[in-house]
């Protein structure tokens, strides 16, 4: 997978955290990915007979059938398959689910992969102990301020939403308090889901030698200044290879995306 979208194409950017985030809980969304693997209940009849999404009409179970299917269930290559399998089985805890299904999220869908990026942990890294809704619509009306020529036009309700959704669904991947005031949780991923955010980032940016110009680096939410003693530590467990010039902070990754969770998890 190269890195992708580096020129504002309007055909990259949608309202997909709308639907996303309006979805009840992510226990469904775990049994959607889980489904996809597994032959013996597909995806459809999960939303479609077993209603396992609560959803009224027809109109809305297709479109929350076509979203999970863009924005989590699409697979860019055979590693990034592999490695999803492999994340959303028994043996994974919710806290390492929850990081890793913000990050799938993230690679298939660019709107949500820049707001997180730019907003949420630029917020969450600045010490503020909330998140508004203010916060996001600033954004996304600079953005669509900077980007006008290109024909990316939403209507006030429709920024209005994508904040309101994408805070829901924030809170409900576990990193926000609920509630009207949207604080932060205290964001810390275990060692397993670290070694598993490496293997997202190469997924990303698969030419990118050097991680800190990766720009799927603050989805790890560690502070730069951190990262390479965090990954230093992390290296002598020996699930990846690390080296550092100074200014150059190279990753080898030395399992499969296949056996990597088999590698960690046991």
């Amino acid at each position: 997978m190269q890195q992708r979208h580096k020129k504002t194409d309007p055909s990259t950017y949608n309202t997909a955290i709308n639907v996303i985030g309006g979805l009840k809980d992510c226990s469904v969304i775990f049994k959607a990915i889980q489904s996809y693997f597994n032959t013996s209940v597909s995806v459809k009849e999960l939303i479609y007979h077993n209603n396992e999404f609560h959803l009224r009409t027809e109109r809305s179970r297709t479109r929350v059938e076509q979203e999970v299917r863009r924005t989590l269930l699409h697979f860019h290559s055979e590693e990034q398959r592999e490695l999803v399998q492999g994340i959303f089985t028994d043996r994974v805890p919710l806290q390492d689910k929850n990081l890793a299904l913000m990050w799938q999220f993230a690679l298939n869908n660019r709107l949500f992969r820049e707001i997180t990026t730019h907003v949420f942990v630029k917020i969450y890294i600045s010490g503020r102990v909330n998140i508004t809704k203010n916060d996001i619509i600033a954004y996304l009306k600079e953005f669509l301020h900077k980007n006008e020529t290109v024909g990316i036009k939403w209507s006030e309700n429709t920024i209005n939403t994508l904040s309101t959704k994408y805070l829901n669904l924030m809170s409900k991947l576990g990193f926000l308090n609920s509630g009207r005031n949207k604080t932060f949780k205290h964001i810390n991923p275990s060692l397993e889901a670290q070694v598993l955010f490496l293997y997202f980032t190469k997924l990303f940016s698969p030419n990118v030698s050097n991680i800190l110009e990766n720009e799927f680096l603050p989805l790890n939410f560690i502070p730069r200044n951190d990262m390479h003693n965090q990954l230093k530590k992390l290296s002598m467990k020996g699930f990846y290879n690390v080296s550092f010039n100074g200014v150059s902070l190279k990753i080898e990754l030395i399992h499969s995306y296949k056996g990597i969770c088999d590698v960690i998890y046991n």
